[in-house]
């Protein structure tokens, strides 16, 4: 039986000439938990690098069966309106625009899509949604959420999963634990959109889906959980719905 491919979104790191290892030139990277993870439930990881020309989305689409956002830097607040007003965002354009353009053609062409992190963000902004650029700027109490915390992103918390959605559907959990590490938020939900997860100390939007399409995102790592089977039900869903294409 031939695997599915599964194209993952990359990181973007800026040329800069005072930096000297691993190099001085702009690169795209990823973690390798993301691929490996892709691999070890029976797909095929492509990686898709930043390219400014979007016209490579249409070729790449007609390769990938599924598409995975991975986490990283910031999406620009210009993509929902908004000027840089927090001294802790960090963004990459280049990937904003590559990363907006997979999600609304995969949507068109009903390929499915999971965001991981800065994924669900991406996955809002796309569809018309908006962000809180810091934690600090909800006015509700808020959990630290940037938790570094090594191995694993190891500060957890509860997140509570509506029994409306399809993530309740696949994981069959009313509440789960997950791990957490971001620095931003989902403030206003995409039209098409629906929040599926909150946490349960803050209420801040943990999940998301779209209405009528094969498209989801969660703000934690799975990829950095794959010991829970909330984790691998997740990647297993992509897979299922990438193979029946």
């Amino acid at each position: 039986m031939t695997k599915p491919i599964i194209g993952i979104t990359c990181s973007m790191v800026y040329q800069d000439e005072k930096r000297v290892s691993p190099t001085t030139l702009s690169f795209d990277y990823l973690k390798r938990v993301y691929f490996e993870a892709i691999e070890n439930f029976g797909a095929a990881p492509v990686l898709l690098p930043n390219l400014t020309d979007l016209e490579f989305v249409e070729e790449w689409l007609k390769i990938v069966k599924g598409i995975l956002v991975s986490g990283g830097e910031d999406v620009h607040p210009s993509f929902y309106g908004e000027e840089i007003v927090s001294d802790k965002v960090e963004v990459s354009q280049e990937r904003d625009y590559l990363e907006i353009e997979f999600v609304k053609k995969a949507k068109d062409k009903e390929i499915p899509v999971l965001g991981i992190c800065r994924g669900p963000q991406v996955i809002n902004v796309a569809f018309g949604g908006s962000l809180y650029q810091d934690l600090s700027f909800r006015k509700e109490f808020t959990l630290d959420h940037t938790n570094t915390g090594i191995p694993k992103y190891s500060n957890r918390h509860e997140v509570v999963i509506s029994e409306k959605s399809q993530l309740f559907k696949l994981l069959g959990k009313e509440k789960i634990w997950v791990n957490t590490y971001h620095h931003q938020i989902i403030k206003d939900t995409a039209p098409d959109l629906v929040a599926t997860a909150w946490s349960q100390e803050d209420q801040v939007i943990e999940g998301i889906e779209h209405k009528s399409s094969k498209i989801m995102g969660v703000q934690w790592h799975p990829e950095m959980m794959l010991e829970e089977e909330s984790s691998q039900r997740l990647f297993k869903w992509l897979i299922d719905e990438a193979g029946k294409l």
